[in-house]
């Protein structure tokens, strides 16, 4: 027990070691894997052993946080040790709940050990031992190892979380020093840390209420909706900033931070980095499409939009009628978030290479 306890606080320092540290003590205990959650008013960080991370990924970027029936069973108990599923769920209750079907089983698992830490800096702690479903639930003897970890466990993780946070805001400010204002989000949107030039654009940008980020364009802010609410795995994309005040327009990017991206930003899910525009060459077909998504043809036709061809221009240089051109335009205007050609050619014409 002394080694596992050494290496609990080795890994309050070096955040990295806990996966190992849950895969062995997962294996010690006959569990497939273990992951915990370390939550405040400023951030959610989850962290597992390589025995479930494919399932956190998917907790993770689904939309369970929201969901989870365990975690506030197990916090209403105010139970300072680790209970079983079957200590806060009913059998009927386990069989109907959406995370066991939709979640849990479809992986294998089934059958969970957790307990909930409130800490009185009012950071909650959870941990999530996650056994086989084919072995039943977690034996009563197993459940008393845990609990003689969970002091242990509390005072590290707390420390080790606090850690990660300032490591993601070293890491935005960072990318100030190379001329990108950026923020870190949660899977929901809300901000984890966001450097000086990304809290400058707030014409364009806003922190509002729980430090949710929302756009001040209505249209870019649907956009920006849509990523957030899409599953990170599909992967970002790129919104339109129009110009607000002094505020130049821009390009939002929106990044999935995923696998070893999560050590350097903590738990957060999204990198959201603005480029902001200036004079510059008219971008290549290239780079549009893979700014905005847009097809080879979508992009060809923004490209020599921005080149001052006009649609009938287009149309009879790509031997293709005017309503074909005018449909790929509306695909361009859904992606990009634009309205109108002039604003799709203020937009898009800063982002190539600077004129010399």
């Amino acid at each position: 027990m002394s080694d596992i306890v050494e290496r609990i606080y080795e890994a309050a320092a070096l955040p990295e070691l806990w996966p190992d540290l849950f895969q062995d003590l997962s294996n010690r205990y006959e569990f497939v894997g273990a992951g915990m959650f370390c939550v405040n008013a400023q951030f959610q960080r989850g962290i597992s052993s390589p025995g479930i991370a494919d399932v956190l990924e998917r907790f993770l970027t689904g939309g369970w946080q929201d969901r989870n029936c365990r975690a506030p069973r197990t916090a209403k108990l105010n139970y300072e040790g680790f209970v079983r599923d079957q200590d806060i769920l009913t059998d009927e209750e386990i069989e109907n709940e959406p995370m066991y079907a939709e979640l849990l089983r479809p992986a294998g698992l089934g059958y969970g050990a957790g307990s909930v830490i409130k800490c009185p800096s009012d950071d909650l702690v959870a941990f999530s031992f996650e056994r086989a479903g084919k072995l039943g639930p977690t034996p009563v003897e197993i459940l008393g190892e845990l609990d003689k970890l969970r002091p242990h466990l509390a005072r590290a993780s707390i420390f080790s979380a606090r850690i990660d946070l300032e490591r993601s805001r070293a890491q935005v400010e960072a990318l100030s020093a190379l001329g990108l204002p950026a923020a870190v989000t949660r899977a929901n949107g809300s901000t984890l840390a966001a450097n000086a030039a990304f809290e400058a654009l707030a014409a364009q940008i806003k922190i509002g209420a729980r430090d949710g980020l929302r756009l001040s364009d209505p249209a870019a802010d649907a956009l920006l909706r849509e990523a957030f609410a899409r599953d990170g795995l599909a992967g970002g994309r790129s919104i339109a900033l129009p110009q607000a005040g002094e505020a130049r327009p821009g390009v939002l990017h929106v990044l999935p931070i995923r696998r070893q991206a999560r050590d350097v930003f903590a738990q957060a899910a999204w990198l959201v980095v603005v480029t902001q525009l200036g004079a510059t060459a008219a971008p290549s077909a290239s780079i549009l499409s893979g700014l905005f998504d847009l097809t080879p043809a979508e992009a060809r036709v923004t490209r020599q939009l921005i080149e001052g061809a006009a649609v009938n221009e287009i149309a009879e240089s790509s031997g293709l009628s005017e309503s074909t051109i005018r449909n790929q335009l509306r695909s361009i205007f859904a992606k990009t978030g634009a309205s109108r050609q002039s604003e799709l050619v203020l937009m898009c014409g800063g982002l190539g290479m600077p004129r010399t």
